[in-house]
This record gives C-alpha cells, sequence and structure tokens, in this order.
C-alpha cells in the first residue's frame, strides 16, 4: 500500500493523548521514511473545519477515553468534519488505568463509516486526567517500547498489504452505553453540572484557561465565570500557570477518590494488528 504522507490528528486537552498519537506516527514515518503532519483537533476553530484525507494518506487519531467513550461532545464534529477516502487509520484510544470499554470500537466504527480503511488499532495508558496518582508516569519507558514496537509492526503490513483486510478490536459492536461514574459508597457520581472554581487570589488575569479550553467555555472578560459547556478534560486546571483553578464538587472528588482507591494497579496497553 503505497503511502506519502502520514498525520497524527488527535484530541487532546491534557497533552497525553497528543504524544501517544505523535509517538506512533512519528515512529511510522521514520520506518517509511515519509512525511508526518499534524493536526491538533483540541480546538473548537479546528474542529469546525474540514478534514479530508486520500488514499495516499496514513491518520492516526487519536482521542481520549471519557466515561468509556469518545467525548459525547467532540464525536458530532468528528462525524461532521472528518472524511477519508479508503485512507489508512490507526485509531487510538488513551486511557486513564481504569477501561478503554468501548471507545476504541466507537472511534474504527465511526471513521470506518466515513471512508477510512483500519489497517491497527491501540488502547495505551495514560495519566488519568482527574487524578494525578492514577498512571501517574504513563506512558512510561515500558510502554514506549511496547508502542514503538506496534508503530512497526504497523509500517510492515503497510509494506506488505496492499489490501486491508477487516480488523477486529476489543468492545462492543454495536458500543454499549456510558460509564456510569461511582462515588465511594458505589452509588452513581453525579457531577454532570460541575465546573472549576477559580482562586481569586492566586489567579493572575493571563487568560491561558480560555486558550486551553476545547470548549471555549470560559468567559475572556472574566475567568472565573465557565458560562459554557464543561466536560471535565482538566486542560484548565493543568494548565494554569498559578494552580488557581480545582473542582470542588463533592461527587466528584468522591468518584476521583473511588477510582484512587480501585484503579491503582497497573493496566496493560491493548494492540491489534
Amino acid at each position: 500500500m503505497e503511502i506519502r504522507k502520514i498525520w497524527a490528528v488527535y484530541f487532546s486537552p491534557t497533552g497525553g493523548t497528543k504524544r501517544i498519537t505523535r509517538m506512533i506516527a512519528e515512529q511510522i514515518g521514520e520506518r517509511l521514511q515519509k512525511e508526518v503532519c499534524e493536526i491538533d483537533y483540541t480546538k473548537r476553530e479546528q474542529r469546525e473545519k474540514a478534514c479530508h484525507f486520500g488514499q495516499e494518506d496514513l491518520v492516526v487519531f487519536g482521542v481520549p477515553v471519557y466515561a468509556g467513550r469518545i467525548p459525547n461532545k467532540v464525536l458530532p464534529d468528528i462525524e461532521k468534519g472528518v472524511r477519508g477516502d479508503n485512507t489508512a487509520l490507526i485509531p487510538v484510544a488513551a486511557y486513564g488505568n481504569r477501561s478503554f470499554d468501548d471507545a476504541l470500537m466507537e472511534l474504527k466504527t465511526v471513521l470506518e463509516k466515513q471512508g477510512f480503511c483500519p489497517l491497527a488499532a491501540a488502547a495505551v495508558v495514560s495519566r488519568h486526567a482527574f487524578s494525578n496518582l492514577l498512571a501517574a508516569d504513563r506512558p512510561d519507558g515500558d510502554d514506549r517500547k511496547e508502542i514503538l514496537a506496534f508503530a512497526g509492526e504497523a509500517a510492515e503490513k503497510l509494506k506488505r498489504d496492499d489490501a486491508l483486510p477487516p480488523l477486529s478490536v476489543a468492545g462492543n459492536d454495536p458500543v454499549g452505553g456510558y460509564y456510569v461514574p461511582l462515588q465511594e459508597d458505589g452509588t452513581p457520581a453525579r457531577f454532570l453540572k460541575a465546573k472549576p472554581v477559580t482562586d481569586n487570589s492566586k489567579c493572575d488575569g493571563c487568560g491561558i484557561c480560555a486558550e486551553v479550553c476545547p470548549m471555549d467555555s470560559i468567559d475572556r472578560a472574566d475567568y472565573s465565570l465557565v458560562p459554557g459547556i464543561c466536560i471535565k478534560c482538566q486542560a484548565c486546571i493543568k494548565g494554569c500557570p498559578a494552580g488557581a483553578k480545582s473542582f470542588t464538587d463533592k461527587q466528584f472528588l468522591s468518584h476521583v477518590r473511588m477510582l484512587e482507591e480501585n484503579y491503582s494497579r497497573r493496566t496493560e496497553n491493548c494492540f491489534f494488528l
């Protein structure tokens, strides 16, 4: 299969998915000696643009796992704006040590319907956006070796196969419902309306929080206000140099503690070829 250009496309509010997606794309580019380009699908203005790819492209498309699925506020943008023309695809799901559930299957299926041909797929562990304790250093050195080996095998598959056979990945088809977050007592954690709060004694008005918000939901006239939708991505919290933003919602915090108590063991990456 003749590939002329490789694309790393990612929705990555806190940077983990970006690192993994680029790592795979760059390794394949090195193996095939092809140009690697990237599209940061995180910002709303980029998601509002059409992304069309051809038969001589390979797209490595990465998303983080939110509640076991593709982030639901981003899915419509992918369905509306991303198109392939028998374009080779590697869907990538980055998950925070609990489970990737149906996210990888969903991403593969959605993009298949839009003209992409899956070559390989990966679910890779990355630090959980909610907690600095869950998968804190992932992907680590061992993960990197696995990721690079996977990318190398994908590159060899491209060299070897003119046509791509159907690819099987883990997950339900059709995909199931969203994961229901739980509190420490096992009851559902209901924090859909929770939004970050700002410690105005720390905030210096730099505006980074508004710049990094993938939903453009932070008021640029008053950075302490979040009038738009919050997807709990933590971009504003991780991006604030002054540490002025946090979540204080009790059920959200209880859910984080539940995750830290029950999902601290090392979870493995999953690769499909």
